[in-house]
């Protein structure tokens, strides 16, 4: 990476420091979508997130389900990497930040906390991205691999799919010069691959 791109990162990172059926197959409550180190993600979660990104950008800025999912399960492990590398995002920052970027697009809704929530994932991935934190996502998808237990619906966990959907979101904001608007791609970015028929059909 150049001088010049980390400049931008850090610049931008600077900014950030100032209800559903049981789960087939899977041993947990109703509604769960995924469970992972102790935490519950619910389908409920999911779909508000997915709700938020549509609605709250008017419908110009919409995630799928399972990138909506990715973003909540790997949100914490994704902050924890971030700050270890010395940019801890703090979601008052994260706020002002997605808040500029609907403003550039000409959006006028104010992004809402599930919106946030999901960016502080998305801005990690960022930042992880430009500063070499492939060993740390790395740890983080395989972790996730292993342990969390996921709904069937949203497909299997895909170490090689998400690292290379990191991968293809620098490289496209690279390509289009995004500069301190670099984390735009990675709002795309899944962990799953193979999602099934039934999840895709509720959105």
């Amino acid at each position: 990476m150049t001088h010049a791109r980390s400049r931008l990162i850090v610049a931008a990172a600077g900014a950030l420091v100032l209800a559903g059926c049981a789960v087939p197959g899977q041993d947990a409550a109703a509604g769960t979508a995924a469970e992972y180190h102790g935490t519950t993600v619910t389908n409920e979660q999911v779909d508000a997130t997915f709700a938020a990104w549509a609605e709250d950008s008017e419908g110009r800025l919409v995630s799928t389900r399972d990138e909506a999912l990715t973003m909540e399960l790997l949100h914490d492990d994704l902050l924890a990497a971030s700050a270890e590398l010395g940019y801890a995002i703090y979601t008052s920052d994260a706020r002002n930040l997605a808040t500029q970027w609907f403003v550039g697009l000409g959006i006028t809704e104010t992004p809402s906390d599930a919106l946030v929530h999901s960016f502080e994932s998305q801005f990690a991935l960022t930042v992880l991205a430009y500063n070499d934190g492939t060993e740390q996502l790395t740890a983080i998808i395989e972790s996730a691999e292993a342990d969390a237990a996921v709904s069937p619906r949203a497909g299997q966990i895909d170490p090689e799919a998400f690292l290379a959907a990191v991968a293809n979101a620098k490289a496209e904001a690279d390509q289009t010069q995004l500069g301190q608007m670099s984390f735009i791609p990675f709002q795309h970015v899944s962990a799953f691959s193979d999602a099934g028929a039934s999840w895709q059909a509720r959105g």
